[in-house]
Formats: structure tokens, sequence, C-alpha cells
């Protein structure tokens, strides 16, 4: 039974936003902040065009403010953060200062 054309386009959009986000971690590792804001909004932009919503990792690892890739040590920070029960994760963009909270199941 051959795919449906759109299930193909999906899946090509799949792998170029895989693609497109492995190139910006890339640029972002070696100083290049301008091109890997970049491939971050065409990752975006072809997200949106094919409707495909990138893997859970993608969505976590870029700000949202500034679309630069989020690197432990390199373009973030990661904190943990405990209050009574509730455990989270804190990982600040150290570009725009943007905040991103996850809440950590104990």
């Amino acid at each position: 039974m051959p795919k449906s054309k759109l299930s193909v386009l999906r899946e090509i959009a799949r792998e170029r936003i895989i693609l497109l986000y492995k190139l910006a971690v890339e640029r972002a590792r070696k100083g290049d902040h301008v091109l890997a804001r970049r491939y971050v909004e065409i990752m975006l932009k072809i997200s949106a065009k094919a409707r495909v919503k990138p893997p859970r990792y993608i969505r976590r690892g870029y700000c949202r403010s500034c679309k630069i890739p989020l690197i432990p040590g390199v373009t973030s920070r990661v904190r943990v953060r405990s209050k009574g029960s509730v455990t989270r994760v804190v990982v600040s963009c150290l570009a725009c200062g943007w905040m991103r909270r996850y809440v950590v199941k104990t």
C-alpha cells in the first residue's frame, strides 16, 4: 500500500527539522550564533508549513525568545530548584535571560 503524498511530505519535513537542529547546535558550539539562530528559524518555518510537531528534545532545545539553541554551559544555564515537595529544572538562556521551568516527577 503506497504512502499518501502528505505523509511522505511530513516525513521529509521531520528529517529536515532534525538535520537543521543538529546544524544549529554545531554552529552555536563554534560561536556562530547568527547562523545558528537562522537555522532554528528555518526549522520552525518548515514545521509550521508541514504541520509537523518537532520531537520533544528539539522543542525544549531552543530559546523561545531569541531562537538560539540551548546548550548547557555554552548558551544556557541549568539549575535544579526544590521548594517543598515540588522539584523543578530551570533552564536560563544566557543570551536574553529567558527562563523555562520543567517540573520533575518524583
